[in-house]
């Protein structure tokens, strides 16, 4: 024999009345017991019985950050899209644009949010959460990727004209993980690392792709492979901007093949030192003709027609005066402090060790160096006006920031899971909380607001549930919304508001 409970409508008259009721199944005859009047419907709408002054409070739950972001991710389809454990990966999303944690806590931390009644989940247990990050490989990833960019593009009537590019790295605590390998990453660590290849839009700031490598290969040689998977995303007519880091022949030429532009920066090296020295020895950089005036920087510049290996293109060189001021000064105050060490007895970086030698200053290389101080190159592969080729090249900070978001609100860095599968999936997941938060960006533009400032704003905006002593039934109370509050849940999408009093 077993029973079970349900809410069984009885309409008498013109009302609507709803009472729990009890079936017990006895010998296969079905025996139904009233066992409470729980409210009444009126235009499809419960109302429970009982006062709310007459209830206790039994639980304080977020929810209005996770409203937003299932919005977000409605729009866009993303739930679908990455399969059959993708509300357990929002999940995840959720929580790493919110409050970044660990696997291990996040089940105690979903308690306290109102997540399970935004997404259909059943559970949040720790297994299936690991579950969810095993769904995800090298397989099925590029594939969703390439799903997510066609659904934005649909979504969100992209026709950007430009992508950036560049690699970044992430290290690992303690235990190596076998595709961490040790290297010098660009803050000086020197723990194991990944690196990471990223493209976004120029506009917005969307994810395009990533990819995750091992920590010792090279920046040029990771977009090499990152070029064959932005091809299958049929972009036409694109610029790809990258940093000099990582530029060279090869990738210039596979971009072309693949059917982009390219806007790239280029090291003083000796094929392009010559143009560089001839252009500072002409002297006349500093002129109003050459100047061009960036948000947060004035620049002044010559091109020319140039080729880089087989690629022909044009050759932007620019002079930043205020930046060459600060790279002299901070090269000034190494050296004296190199000499200071080395008066001491002392060891010193090694990168100082061409100005200092015996405690004694190399006066003739400190003017060598500070000849290139504030000039830098810039090379297209296609005939523009300088101003054309400067502008995107500038603008690229926005995959500089989109990084730093990444590693610091995301909580990429450090990584903790070892298993080099759950690495990926690990990256994959801030990927996607990154989208997110470029997709309220984008909603919140004309706001003023950040989408790291909405959510933060909204982290007071409770619900909470309280349970009447007499009649058992429980109840659901927003905590006033703010203003402030009111205004971001509008930017998202207006109808979020009103189903919220509903």
């Amino acid at each position: 024999m077993h029973t079970m409970t349900f809410i069984r409508k009885i309409k008498r008259g013109d009302h609507v009345y709803l009472a729990e009721v009890k079936n017990t199944w006895v010998n296969g005859k079905v025996v139904q017991k009233h066992l409470r009047y729980v409210g009444r419907e009126v235009s499809d709408r419960r109302i429970l019985s009982g006062s709310v002054d007459e209830s206790d409070i039994t639980q304080v739950k977020l929810w209005a950050p996770f409203i937003i972001l299932d919005k977000l991710s409605k729009d866009i389809g993303l739930s679908q899209t990455l399969g059959e454990y993708g509300n357990y990966l929002l999940c995840l999303a959720f929580a790493h644009c919110v409050e970044p944690k660990s696997i291990n806590t996040m089940e105690d931390w979903f308690k306290t949010t109102d997540i399970d009644k935004i997404l259909p989940v059943a559970d949040f247990s720790e297994k299936l959460l690991y579950s969810a990050l095993d769904s995800i490989d090298d397989n099925n990833t590029e594939i969703i990727q390439q799903r997510i960019y066609e659904s934005l593009q649909e979504n969100y009537h992209l026709k950007p004209r430009t992508h950036f590019f560049d690699v970044t790295n992430t290290y690992f605590y303690g235990v190596e993980c076998p595709m961490a390998k040790r290297g010098k990453s660009k803050d000086g660590l020197e723990n194991p690392q990944v690196q990471i290849g990223l493209a976004v839009t120029e506009d917005d700031g969307f994810p395009i792709f990533h990819k995750v490598f091992n920590g010792n290969i090279f920046d040029a040689r990771i977009l090499g492979d990152m070029m064959v998977s932005l091809s299958k995303l049929n972009i036409k007519d694109v610029f790809i901007v990258w940093d000099r880091g990582v530029s060279s022949e090869t990738n210039i030429a596979d971009a072309k093949k693949a059917g982009f532009q390219v806007i790239c920066g280029l090291a003083n090296r000796k094929n392009v030192t010559p143009l560089l020295n001839k252009a500072i020895r002409a002297g006349g950089f500093v002129a109003i003709k050459n100047r061009i005036r960036l948000k947060n920087a004035v620049l002044y510049c010559k091109s020319q027609k140039y080729q880089y290996g087989t690629i022909r293109g044009k050759l932007v060189i620019c002079f930043n005066e205020e930046a060459g001021r600060l790279q002299r000064e901070r090269r000034l105050d190494a050296v004296s402090a190199a000499q200071k060490l080395a008066q001491d007895g002392k060891t010193f970086p090694e990168g100082m060790a061409e100005y200092v030698a015996s405690g004694k200053i190399n006066e003739t290389r400190i003017l060598e160096a500070q000849k290139y101080d504030g000039y830098f190159m810039i090379f297209c592969t296609k005939d523009l006006p300088a101003e054309e080729i400067v502008r995107p090249y500038f603008d690229k900070d926005k995959i500089e920031k989109a990084f730093r978001s990444m590693k610091s609100v995301l909580g990429l860095r450090p990584i903790r899971h070892w298993l080099e599968e759950r690495v990926k999936s690990h990256i994959f997941v801030c990927y996607l909380s990154y989208l997110l938060l470029s997709l309220l960006d984008y909603k919140l533009k004309k706001s003023g607001i950040s989408a790291v400032d909405a959510l933060d704003k909204l982290s007071t905006a409770y619900k909470v549930y309280l349970t009447n002593n007499r009649t058992k039934n429980v109840f659901e109370k927003l905590v006033t919304l703010s203003k402030e509050q009111e205004k971001i849940l509008k930017s998202v999408d207006k109808d979020l508001l009103p189903s919220v009093h509903k």
